[in-house]
């Protein structure tokens, strides 16, 4: 792979230092080279230089040793306690139980942010301030020295590299932990076995933020112990180094020992700590968040997904708290002062970043699958009480059912947990038989919760189930391919909820609105990336943690699925699974596997040679087809890049040549007034293609890309235009409902892009007052919202409201408004049809119909009088907003009344969120100001507050003015979790489109950039092209508009 070869580049080396290398990699003790091999570093030479270091190393050596006995004394002299994992250190454990964990008598807590085990700052005064500051100078020098000698010799630091070194590969780690939940401080002690791939005197591995108290080696089946010459921590790679006093021999298995102890941290990575009110008592628990990078703050470990081990743990709690963690409980040892230890059973060989364990008070409930599968949801005891978490419950027995049969591999654990946690940095995180998920994501209580917030939850729990199989089972051999277990996981979000409910259409028609178009926006970019990319620094890694993964994984994954066949692609798919369960496999695995499935059926298509243009290249093309007016049934078919800003192409010269090619498998059709034809597959490689295309009339139009299963934008002449125009206003069900949905968006966008007149878009959605299908509603919908907030500023944008509130006022009469349904079952209504309705209410309130805008005032108004809320379930969140909008503060001061008094966490999202569209400014710099208190708005939705009030037109500049002032506070909050600092940077960037704010965005990157490059180059992009497309097609717009108004 390209990444190993890039990262096993050296710099120039002297003759000596290949010799030298070469006696160590040749010897008796190397290996041959594979996957894990690495060579270890040669021994220096000894230099006069090295002599005096030597020197020195004795003389701290002897200075060490004075200051150890002068701490000895002080602490016998009072009589100084350690915490049991420090004791540890100092000698055999006193066991408890099946001896894994220290026993007895539990000693008093450490104060509230000292870390167990670590003395207190008076006695580490009294231990002599001066004798360790020198002992501490001392240890820098020999680290400054050694890391002298590995640059003497032209080489990186085996610590100081992105990757951890190969010599060296864990088997087995033995955990035991205790959670000390008053002072959240915890104290592990770590056994990991090794085994020796090439001979080392260093072993390098993950640790961050923690307090290393002692580390040992010892030769396994052999009890000797080998000698540690020192250890130390590197923050730079976040690694903890143990030097050792003799190399490690090839192919012999050591255990190392690390004693250690940390903070239970109050933000959401590592292991981290959260609470929630019961009876008016806050309670807390602490959970884990290890993906992607995050294992080593909670202990050390080789943290890459290719380092595969076994894991035994143990947890030591209060008696007052239940534990959980990836495998059942095996035995529990209670002590008599109302501790309790839960030994964990051993895991399958999996990767650090989906180990999770948990420390609550929560209570469940549980079912069992048809093959055994003990499934339980974990909650705050009045959730659980009140049903909350029914229905997530019963549909993850479906799933786990449904996954085993069309995968045709078992689920590989005894059971699968389901935590709800009130705060967490994801909707939810898949953890091997422990997913932890946002409340938000997984409790509902039908009788309050609408259509969409239960298509929320279903697709949430769907996804995370996908990754015990992919992710968990099989995972990525390495970060560059996220996209393996997360563009799957989001693939059969759709594919799940159509087992779940078939009348749907999930993977069909809801995919491409809530997938395919909204990723082809951000794919549509100059700076956007491969779905492929190399990772090659930590930094990088949270950086592939985007929309492109997910949501590009996932539409690739689809086209992939249409012309390979859908039951030959599920045939390879377990095959996959089955090669390589409990294992890594990269994206050539895939395609290899994917191949040999459709040589089977008699297909030979090279799989690889025809993905890796689509994953290994950024974007996507856009498809011209021009009818040839001279040769008769010949069309032209040409393929570019697809870019916003055509400003790029002559920025960028790989736009002008040949370097964005596909293989486009682009399903064709020919129709006229009354028919279509069957599709037919044309594959497109080159940069322009002649094609014949059989009954080809003059009164004939052509459809590209089928039902939209391609991943590419088609364009056509005008005069194609026209006639799909025609043909969508004569009859429109000509056309099919997934195509209907992907001409309105393909026509927006290749306007907004300059492919396209400003107005064929705006033709094209006239029809819609005939349309009765959700889906063709939605997309324009989604098409019209971002222009829609290029115009809500301008001075003419009456006139663009005008025009479209007369496109939905027929179908808003036709369908009404929905009765309250309180009593009647979510999935028993017509979801097609209820959808329908609440989009065209959301447009015609959003647009400002005045029928609308009453009826939502009557039903706020009634909530208010009567405190009986009667608004509809599946409109609630339109009325809330459109009330607050309208009416005065005493609105706004009820909504927050609410949503401070509320217990179900629907109810509470979309209350939070209707405060943000008030057109009172001072009540928007309110709501903001308080988004940062954690005490009143959750970590995870103050990103929201902020993006909800920046996509209102009265508190957009408030929400970019706030995101500068904060900015500190907020990239400290969420700067290390994943995509959260981006989604905010977009959300609260996106929509400006003025010079002036161009220019502070621009001034704003050059003071506070700090790693977040990627999403601010993003960014500028998207505020350049806002302020290109009001320049170039604003006035093209407003003047066709004001024509068509006048007819």
């Amino acid at each position: 792979m390209a990444l190993e070869e890039k990262r096993e580049k050296r710099p120039p080396v002297t003759p000596m230092m290949i010799e030298e290398e070469a006696a160590l990699r040749n010897g008796s003790r190397g290996l041959p080279p594979g996957p894990w091999a690495e060579a270890a570093g040669p021994r220096p030479r000894t230099t006069e230089r090295h002599i005096a270091v030597h020197k020195r190393l004795v003389l701290g050596f002897a200075v060490s040793i004075l200051a150890l006995l002068a701490v000895t004394m002080v602490a016998v002299l009072l009589s100084v306690r350690f915490e049991e994992c420090g004791a540890a250190a100092d000698g055999p454990p006193r066991v408890g139980g099946n001896g894994s964990l220290p026993g007895g008598a539990r000693p008093p807590p450490p104060r509230a942010g000292q870390p167990p085990g670590r003395p207190e700052p008076e006695e580490q005064a009294r231990g002599g301030e001066a004798t360790a500051a020198a002992a501490e100078e001392e240890e820098e020098e020999e680290e400054e020295e050694e890391e002298e000698e590995w640059q003497r010799r032209r080489l990186l630091p085996p610590w100081a590299r992105p990757r951890l070194p190969r010599h060296l590969r864990p088997l087995h780690y033995n955990l035991m932990l205790s959670a000390f939940m008053e002072n959240f401080t915890f104290c592990g002690e770590v056994n990991v076995q090794l085994e020796v791939r090439n001979a080392s005197r260093y072993i390098v591995l993950h640790a961050h933020r923690m307090h290393i108290e002692a580390v040992r080696v010892a030769e396994d089946k052999l009890a000797g112990a080998v000698r540690v010459a020192r250890s130390f921590l590197y923050p730079q790679t976040q690694v903890l180094v143990v030097v050792l006093n003799r190399s490690l021999e090839v192919q012999r298995s050591y255990n190392l020992k690390i004693i250690y102890n940390a903070l239970i941290e109050n933000e959401l990575l590592g292991f981290f700590r959260s609470s929630y009110v019961l009876h008016g008592e806050r309670r807390f628990l602490g959970v884990t968040q290890f993906s992607p990078t995050h294992a080593r703050k909670a202990f050390p470990c080789f943290d890459e997904p290719i380092y595969k081990a076994t894991f035994k743990i143990s947890i030591r709690h209060q008696a007052t708290y239940i534990s959980l963690s990836n495998m059942p409980v095996e035995t529990s040892v209670f002590e008599e002062d109302g501790w309790v230890t839960d030994h964990f059973s051993q895991t399958p060989l999996m990767s650090t970043y989906y180990l999770a364990w948990a420390v609550c008070n929560f209570t469940y409930r549980e079912t069992v699958t048809k093959s055994g599968v003990v499934v339980r949801l974990y909650a705050r005891p009045d959730a659980i009480r009140r049903g909350s978490g029914d229905y997530a419950l019963n549909i993850t027995r479906r799933l786990i059912e449904f996954y085993e049969d069309y995968f045709k591999v078992p689920y590989s654990l005894p059971k699968l947990d389901l935590l709800a946690v009130p705060k967490h940095p994801y909707a939810a995180m898949e953890n091997w038989g422990l997913s932890v998920f946002v409340e938000q994501r997984i409790l509902l209580d039908p009788s309050i919760s609408s259509i969409s917030y239960l298509l929320d939850v279903t697709m949430v729990i769907v996804h995370e189930l996908c990754h015990q199989w992919f992710g968990d089972l099989v995972t990525p051999v390495w970060w560059e391919d996220v996209w393996l277990k997360e563009g799957f996981a989001h693939y059969f979000e759709f594919v799940g909820t159509d087992y779940l409910y078939p009348g749907w259409n999930m993977e069909k028609q809801r995919f491409l609105t809530d997938v395919l178009h909204e990723v082809m926006l951000l794919d549509g970019l100059a700076s956007s990336h491969p779905v492929s990319q190399e990772v090659q620094q930590a930094t990088d890694i949270d950086r592939v943690f985007d929309w492109i993964a997910y949501k590009k994984g996932a539409a690739l994954i689809r086209m992939l699925a249409n012309f390979m066949g859908h039951s030959v692609f599920q045939m390879g798919l377990q095959d996959y699974l089955t090669i390589h369960k409990y294992g890594n496999a990269a994206r050539n695995d895939l395609w290899n596997t994917l191949s040999k499935a459709l040589k089977r059926v008699g297909k030979s298509v090279n799989i690889q040679e025809v993905m890796d243009q689509w994953t290994l290249q950024m974007g996507y093309p856009v498809i011209t087809i021009l009818g040839n007016e001279t040769t008769d049934n010949v069309i032209v078919i040409s393929q570019e890049r697809f870019v916003y800003d055509s400003d790029a192409k002559t920025k960028d010269p790989d736009f002008g040549d040949n370097s964005y090619l596909w293989q486009i498998p682009l399903t064709i059709a020919v129709g006229n007034t009354s028919h279509i034809s069957s599709e037919a597959i044309i594959w497109v490689s080159n940069k322009s293609e002649h094609h014949r295309i059989p009954a080809l009339e003059e009164a004939s139009w052509l459809l590209g890309n089928i039902n939209q299963t391609g991943y590419f934008r088609v364009n056509y002449d005008v005069r194609n235009w026209r006639l799909l125009i025609n043909q969508l206003t004569r009859n429109h069900e000509v056309i099919s409902v997934s195509n209907r949905a992907g001409l309105i968006d393909d026509a927006f966008n290749l306007a907004r892009a300059g492919y396209l007149p400003q107005n064929i878009p705006l033709e094209i959605i006239r029809y819609l007052s005939e349309e009765k299908d959700f889906l063709p509603w939605h997309a324009a919908s989604r098409a019209l919202y971002p222009l829609d907030k290029l115009l809500d500023r301008t001075e003419s944008y009456n006139i663009f409201n005008e025009y479209i509130l007369r496109q939905v006022a027929s179908m808003y009469l036709k369908l009404g408004w929905p009765t309250n349904n309180l009593n009647k079952s979510l999935v028993q209504a017509s979801y097609q049809h209820e959808e329908l309705r609440r989009e065209v209410i959301m447009l015609a309130c959003s647009f400002g119909n005045k029928h609308c805008h009453q009826q939502a005032a009557t039903l706020i108004s009634d909530w208010i009088s009567s405190n009986r809320n009667r608004i509809p379930l599946n409109v609630r969140d339109i009325v809330y907003c459109t009330g607050v909008s309208l009416m005065d503060e005493d609105v706004w001061e009820f909504i927050w009344m609410k949503f401070h008094s509320t217990i179900a966490v629907s109810e509470k999202k979309i209350l939070l969120e209707a405060l943000t569209c008030s057109d009172d400014r001072n009540l928007l710099n309110r709501l903001l100001n308080l988004s940062l208190n954690s005490e009143v708005v959750l970590d995870q939705d103050a990103i929201d507050v902020i993006i909800h009030v920046a996509r209102n037109p009265h508190g957009r500049d408030l929400a970019w003015k706030f995101f500068r002032e904060k900015w500190k506070i907020l990239n400290a909050r969420y700067g290390e979790a994943l995509f959260m600092n981006s989604k905010l940077i977009s959300g609260v960037t996106e929509f400006l489109n003025t010079e002036e704010e161009l220019r502070e965005l621009k001034n704003f990157i050059q003071s506070y950039e700090e790693g977040t490059a990627a999403s601010f180059s993003r960014a500028v992009e998207t505020v350049e092209a806002n302020v290109r497309w009001q320049r170039l097609y604003k006035e093209e717009l407003f003047q066709w508009l004001r024509k068509s108004l006048t007819h």
